[in-house]
């Protein structure tokens, strides 16, 4: 990715009213107010490589942790009071389950906060570039796999469907992507459609 793409990507991003989740003010899907409180977390969508190819970097979580067992997400877990703001939680996180050292990612800014409704967490996903794929170090208590896949193959037309699961014995329909076995859905994938949408834009 050229640096101009990458400055017109951060502009995009700087430029537009970020949702910032309230947990006073907002309500889910169903029209219910949520649970309190909730949990904060953040995530690194990192685009990697060029612009000719650039690919983005999740994983498949193991069976072992607490939440969304066996799901596809970012790297990325919850806000420590430690953290300064979710910029450095998702950093840290980061290095922590895939090796990714925070000294190679350009910050490009913050997405949408999302809300995973069954674990109750708020999601702020931030933006970074690494210009070339890092040497991946995952965490074996976190990361069954870690998963590539390119922006180009998110985009395509049909990669994206809806899918019939069943959550707390309630069959519902979501939004979803299906890669090598595993399906992208949830707050991932709400995550992944919204950097998509500006992606497109900054392509345009």
């Amino acid at each position: 990715m050229r640096a101009g793409s990458v400055e017109r990507l951060r502009a995009i991003i700087a430029a537009r009213a970020r949702r910032i989740f309230d947990a006073e003010r907002d309500v889910d899907h169903t029209g219910g107010y949520r649970p309190a409180p909730v949990r904060r977390a953040a995530v690194l969508v990192s685009i990697v490589g060029g612009e000719e190819s650039p690919q983005l970097l999740l994983f498949e979580r193991t069976l072992e942790v607490a939440d969304h067992k066996g799901e596809i997400c970012f790297p990325g877990g919850s806000i420590e009071q430690s953290d300064v703001d979710p910029v450095s939680a998702a950093l840290r996180e980061a290095k922590e389950e895939l090796g990714i050292d925070p000294a190679d990612v350009t910050v490009l800014g913050c997405l949408d906060d999302v809300h995973a409704v069954n674990s109750n967490y708020v999601i702020t996903p931030v933006v970074g570039h690494i210009e070339t794929m890092p040497a991946l170090v995952p965490d074996s208590t976190e990361v069954a796999r870690p998963i590539v896949i390119s922006v180009a193959d998110l985009s395509a037309p049909g990669a994206w469907t809806l899918e019939r699961i069943k959550i707390a014995g309630v069959i519902r329909e979501f939004e979803a992507h299906r890669i090598d076995g595993g399906l992208i859905w949830g707050a991932t994938a709400r995550i992944l459609r919204s950097f998509l949408a500006i992606w497109k834009e900054a392509q345009a």
